[in-house]
């Protein structure tokens, strides 16, 4: 009776396993995907803070020339 019981739930453990086997393998895989995204999204969101960086480097620029330009036309209209 033990060696029948011992038999059975051997058995019964091997295709436990060899059912869940497909499935662990595909949550690995999904759980590598999703740091290798996660790498993807930091590298990005670096590269989208530099990019805001340096536009807003050129829209102060942008602001100075346009006040120096400002200031020489009311200068012309004063002579």
């Amino acid at each position: 009776m033990y060696w029948l019981i011992n038999h059975g739930s051997k058995a019964f453990n091997k295709n436990i396993n060899s059912v869940l086997k497909p499935f662990s393998e595909q949550l690995r895989t999904l759980n590598s995907n999703i740091q290798k995204l996660n790498a993807s999204f930091d590298k990005q969101q670096a590269n989208f803070e530099r990019l805001e960086k340096r536009v807003d480097e050129h829209d102060r620029r942008l602001d100075r020339h346009h006040e120096r330009i400002k200031n020489l036309f009311e200068k012309g209209e004063k002579e």
